[in-house]
């Protein structure tokens, strides 16, 4: 049987969930909880060891433009009345931290033995490990990645160094209510394939 540490922490680990509403204001404790989940960040997995993760904790006056772009995006294909609903939506989200990936211009995804991949890989598990590590502190988190992200006025926008794309935009704070797990399309026999 499972030692109960284990069970706690494997239980734990199946509590996280997507934040979609925040409470306005951070909790007291955030920027200590978010130099934590930074650390905790840094220690995935990374199997060249080129540590590629950038975090970029955005301030009022670069939120305020990550947000006007997007709602000029979202006013360009939807109309001005959806736009201002999202301005006002994104504007209203406490904690803004966007990941990035330091890029190599001789290396790209395609290449599925290339530094690119993993360095991409490698910070999709740092941000698993920011989002446990808030979720241990009590916040949550909603990673996006969303048009925006990869608009070419983001970087500029957000203060995001050229050599550097953006691997999501996490919004972070004090949920307003906790989601029910989403239902599993499937168990864990329909994803397992015991080899011999």
């Amino acid at each position: 049987s499972i030692p109960a540490k284990e069970e706690l922490f494997h239980d734990f680990l199946l509590s996280r969930r997507t934040i979609n509403e925040f409470e306005s204001d951070l909790p007291s404790h955030w920027e200590d909880a978010l130099y934590q989940a930074i650390e905790a960040a840094t220690f995935a997995p990374n199997h060249k060891r080129t540590e590629p993760w950038r975090f970029h904790l955005l301030g009022p006056e670069k939120i305020r433009n990550v947000c006007e772009l997007n709602a000029k995006l979202v006013t360009a294909s939807k109309g001005e009345k959806a736009g201002e609903k999202k301005l006002n939506r994104w504007l209203a989200m406490p904690g803004w931290l966007v990941v990035t990936c330091v890029g190599n211009d001789d290396d790209t995804l395609d290449d599925p033995s290339g530094i690119a991949r993993e360095d991409y890989a490698a910070c999709c598990c740092a941000v698993q490990n920011l989002c446990l590590s808030l979720h241990a502190n009590g916040m949550g988190t909603k990673w996006t990645t969303g048009p925006v992200n990869f608009d070419p006025e983001f970087g500029k926008a957000a203060g995001i160094p050229s050599n550097e794309y953006v691997v999501g935009t996490m919004w972070f704070g004090t949920p307003s209510s906790l989601p029910k797990p989403p239902a599993k399309k499937r168990s864990v026999e329909d994803v397992l394939t015991k080899h011999t």
